[in-house]
């Protein structure tokens, strides 16, 4: 039955070097069950001369194909959003060229369900919505875009409106008689059963609804949805809920970095959707997150009000050429190839606490560290650099970083005494003698450790392994870690050009970044083009590596680094 469909997918990945597993179970979408693969590919192949692999079926069926391949674009509404507003945002989309750029999905979010009749028929708000789902689904189609729907997994919403668990086929055959195209599933108010028993109910339910419907899983990355989702979702959340400010963006895209080889075409890792445009970051921060999402092969949601954009906000989210990247057909997911270690010995590094055996598997020195009783130093294992409190702050929650050590230098700001700790074994306190303040695991905000009034609590408690170099916190067990903070972020495209995102996530000052070609799978001879995606034109051409200029603190410079077409033709050959 699906033989031919299997062989091609095979041949595919000989050419797109994506595991032949995630190709096999992700290429044709959930919507169409696998004992129906023959019904939507025909055992026909064609090898075309640019080396892609087309597949022959119908039109309808091959459009039906490409959407839920697709890492999909859209708008989200916040929860309580009225069918007028809902309205006038999906106007918006439009006119202001989001629809153009890609953006066709148009997603309600929570609360527009109020009850169930006595046949267990989901319906609206009649005050939010008094038209009924159907002529809102009809609104959004008749601009050329997609619909979405919000349900749970569970009794209730997580506003405590009604859930689907237990009315699956009701809900699912519900949705498509509305036509909805695309499901956020959530995670709230369950009956205690874990997520991979109840999301593939809702999975079969939609697939035997007749409709192809985007399967978007939120279980909030809590059962690690990324090592068994394929065959379940279209995208699966990797994270908790994002926030509008860096540190949270940043934290939920080095969460969803780290399961970067279980992504694909038809099933995508998702660090939620985009905060751009609400606020909370500078523009360069937007751009940062943006480029992230887009390298990520992240779903690219939007979450701001599209009816009252800034143009600094519209030009982030329309940028064609990093669009381009985040949907390439190859479907490769990009992922941190390079950090920023001793060779740039005048930028600060971030410290934070990690998941030890993720963070080792990255670089083990960045884990371990050392304590000089006599001078009162705690240093690095990776670059002999000194645990310090940055700009000598007495502020609560003055950031922790990794400097060049100063201590007793009468040159140095406030003397290095921000670099000197008493490491007390009896209640296993680090403390400054600068201020006399705690190191600090930061519960409130990501994984970023500071120092803090001392409170006697496990956030502050932290346990030295002497034989590992390891420092970890007695609150949850993981280890203090150095945050590299110069990035080099990369992923192939299908063109056999490589995305390219050089990051300074630091939090002062400016640093250029170098990209070696050797990093991102070229050869140290190979010439390639150099683009700059953000600025839209091409730097030349380079051999080796690319040395960026100074990039400030929480931006990125976002590259396109193409060989030139005599070294791709003796490649790929």
């Amino acid at each position: 039955m699906a033989t031919a469909a299997v062989e091609v997918l095979k041949k595919a990945v000989d050419i797109a070097t994506i595991p032949a597993d995630i190709i096999a179970k992700q290429m044709f979408p959930k919507a169409i069950p696998e004992n129906q693969w023959h019904e939507h590919v025909k055992e026909f192949l064609t090898n075309s001369n640019d080396g892609y692999i087309m597949v022959e079926t119908s039109t309808e069926d091959m459009n039906k194909i490409e959407e839920l391949l697709e890492t999909p674009k859209g708008f989200f509404s916040t929860p309580y959003m009225i069918k007028t507003k809902f309205q006038q945002t999906t106007d918006a989309i439009v006119a202001t060229g989001l629809a153009a750029a890609g953006y066709q999905y148009v997603n309600l979010d929570d609360c527009w369900q109020l009850t169930r009749d006595s046949q267990g028929v989901i319906h609206p708000d009649p005050e939010a919505f008094p038209s009924g789902i159907p002529v809102l689904s009809d609104y959004v189609h008749s601009r050329n875009l997609k619909f979405g729907l919000y349900s749970d997994a569970g009794f209730k919403t997580c506003a405590k409106r009604p859930g689907s668990l237990g009315y699956e086929t009701i809900d699912a055959n519900t949705y498509a008689s509305w036509n909805v195209d695309y499901l956020k599933y959530d995670n709230c108010n369950t009956d205690g059963t874990i997520p991979e028993v109840r999301y593939p109910i809702m999975r079969d339910a939609l697939n035997a609804s007749g409709r192809p419907i985007f399967f978007s899983m939120c279980e909030w990355g809590v059962d690690t949805p990324a090592l068994w989702a394929v065959n379940v979702g279209n995208s699966w959340r990797t994270t908790g809920d994002i926030r509008d400010n860096w540190d949270y963006m940043m934290f939920n895209i080095d969460i969803n970095n780290d399961f970067a080889d279980k992504a694909g075409p038809g099933g995508w890792n998702d660090p939620d959707m985009l905060e751009i445009g609400n606020g909370g970051m500078t523009d360069a921060e937007y751009s940062t997150h943006f480029s992230l999402w887009a390298i990520s092969k992240a779903p690219l949601l939007i979450g701001c009000d599209v009816t009252n954009m800034s143009a600094a906000t519209l030009s982030t989210l329309t940028n064609p050429e990093v669009i381009a990247v985040n949907q390439d057909s190859l479907g490769v997911q990009g992922k941190k190839v390079a950090f920023a270690s001793s060779q740039f010995p005048n930028a600060s590094t971030e410290i934070v606490v990690a998941n030890c055996s993720t963070s080792s598997k990255i670089e083990p020195k960045r884990l371990q560290w050392t304590y000089n009783s006599q001078d009162g130093t705690i240093r690095s294992a990776l670059n002999g650099k000194c645990l310090s409190i940055n700009n000598c702050s007495i502020d609560e929650g003055a950031a922790i970083v990794l400097n060049e050590c100063h201590f007793n230098d009468s040159q140095a700001q406030c003397q290095g005494k921000n670099q000197q700790w008493i490491v007390r074994t009896s209640d296993q306190t680090v403390i400054s003698q600068m201020n006399g303040k705690c190191l600090n695991d930061n519960l409130k905000h990501g994984p970023n450790v500071d120092a803090y009034t001392c409170d006697k609590q496990d956030h502050q408690q932290w346990l030295w392994n002497v034989t590992d170099g390891t420092v970890r916190t007695k609150h949850d067990g993981q280890c203090l870690t150095v945050l590299q903070e110069l990035e080099v972020w990369a992923g192939p495209l299908s063109d056999h050009s490589q995305a390219v995102v050089l990051l300074n996530r630091g939090n002062s000052g400016s640093e250029s970044i170098t990209v070696k070609w050797t990093d991102i799978g070229f050869s140290n001879n190979q010439a390639a083009v150099v683009r700059d995606l953000w600025a839209r034109k091409d730097l030349g051409i380079f051999t080796g590596s690319f040395t960026s200029p100074n990039i400030n603190y929480h931006s990125v410079i976002m590259l396109k680094i193409t060989p030139t077409r005599k070294q791709i033709l003796e490649n790929y050959n």
